[in-house]
């Protein structure tokens, strides 16, 4: 095989290689402790920043941010 069909070939399997590479769902799984916590974590800062905004007090007892009159949640 010549040089010259040699590099381009390389090249179209390096691209396809790098497109497929791309599809795969990494980082998405809902099984593993790790994604899990991550998961867990994004929405707690979500729930934190959404609670600062409309001024619901943080509570000392739970560490979320709830009014006095709702019960306690523990997480």
């Amino acid at each position: 095989m010549p040089t010259d069909a040699l590099v381009p070939l390389l090249a179209t399997t390096l691209l396809v290689t790098g497109a497929i590479l791309s599809r795969l769902p990494v980082g998405e799984c809902a099984h593993c402790s790790h994604c899990a916590a991550e998961k867990l974590a994004k929405e707690r800062e979500t729930e934190m920043s959404a609670s600062r905004m409309y001024g619901i007090p943080l509570c000392p007892a739970c560490g979320r941010h709830h009014n006095r009159e709702e019960p306690h949640r523990r997480s």
